[in-house]
């Protein structure tokens, strides 16, 4: 629900690709006020106007009312200096996913804002450890991995670092709930967090099954979101087997299932660390008869239309 706050909180997006401007979008639709930064006027103004389109379609796909998405537009502030920053208690990075991108960029951020104010990159397989030792207050820090776009896709996973403090992981939990985030808090850092490791996965499964000739790109894809993708959307890989088990839940899934439709599968997956050549050529040629000359924007466009379907019948909002 959008936040009907007169005194905007003001809310910091460092990096206007096209996570930061989706991040942007977010925020301001829930009253927060935006201050957008990036490497230069010509990229932060780009992010802006991203952002305001991103806004347009929510309300296009009646997501958010006319009055709260007015009012968002109004919300967005693209900055010219760092200096921009001062008043932000919250800042979202999102530049380039590389330790020699973000560190430079998370000491502008620190030379600018309050010693409080929560600072969160966003990441998808870096580790907040490895960053926090070129901070001068790593308490404040940690990372959150949004999935794509972070404006339509519920999930956000909280990943912190060693010297994290407990306090600011509560806060920064409740500063995405109150933007109807699902948030997930990582117990310990892991390469590539929860959501990318399965995903990872699954994809070197469905990259194996294509190189040797199993089915194509099309029919894997569509084994996967017209079956188990559909459970996905409702529950995880645990709960799924847990029922699987029949009146002795996973005890009995482990019992009669495992020994002979799970560890025979198993052992017969594809083993590879790193992408063979064969499998990458057959992906891609495989990918681009399934889409069949469709651009990137209307593959893009489909999928955001489908996606907010979706989360209309699986997480009604009131409100907005």
């Amino acid at each position: 629900m959008a936040s009907s706050n007169p005194t905007p909180q003001v809310t910091a997006v460092v990096g206007c690709g096209t996570i930061g401007s989706s991040w942007a979008a977010l925020f301001s639709l829930h009253g927060h006020r935006v201050v957008m930064l990036d490497v230069s006027e010509e990229a932060t103004l780009a992010g802006r106007d991203r952002a305001l389109g991103l806004i347009d379609s929510v309300v296009a796909h009646d997501l958010y009312s006319a009055e709260v998405a007015e009012r968002a537009r109004q919300l967005l502030e693209p900055a010219s200096e760092p200096s921009a920053l001062s008043d932000a208690m919250f800042v979202q990075e999102s530049v380039l996913e590389t330790y020699e991108s973000k560190a430079p960029m998370h000491a502008l951020i620190e030379e600018h804002v309050d010693a409080s104010a929560t600072i969160v990159s966003s990441s998808s397989s870096l580790l907040p450890s490895r960053m926090q030792q070129s901070l001068q207050h790593p308490g404040r820090f940690l990372l959150a991995h949004p999935f794509n776009p972070p404006h339509l896709v519920p999930l956000v996973e909280l990943v912190p670092g060693t010297a994290t403090d407990a306090a600011v992981m509560e806060s920064t939990v409740q500063f995405y709930e109150a933007m109807g985030k699902i948030a997930v808090v990582l117990k310990k850092e892991a390469l590539g967090y929860i959501g990318n490791r399965l995903a990872a996965a699954l994809w070197r499964e469905a990259v194996h099954l294509v190189d040797e000739g199993v089915a194509t790109v099309e029919d894997v894809d569509k084994a996967l979101y017209a079956g188990p993708g559909l459970r996905f959307a409702l529950m995880g890989q645990h709960l799924i087997y847990h029922l699987g088990g029949g009146r002795g839940g996973y005890r009995e899934f482990f019992e009669k299932l495992v020994p002979t439709a799970g560890e025979p599968i198993i052992a017969d997956l594809a083993k590879w660390e790193t992408v063979p050549d064969s499998a990458r050529q057959a992906v891609i040629d495989g990918i681009d008869e399934f889409v069949d000359g469709k651009s990137m924007e209307q593959l893009e466009a489909d999928r955001d239309a489908r996606l907010v379907r979706l989360l209309k019948a699986l997480y009604p909002k009131e409100g907005t």
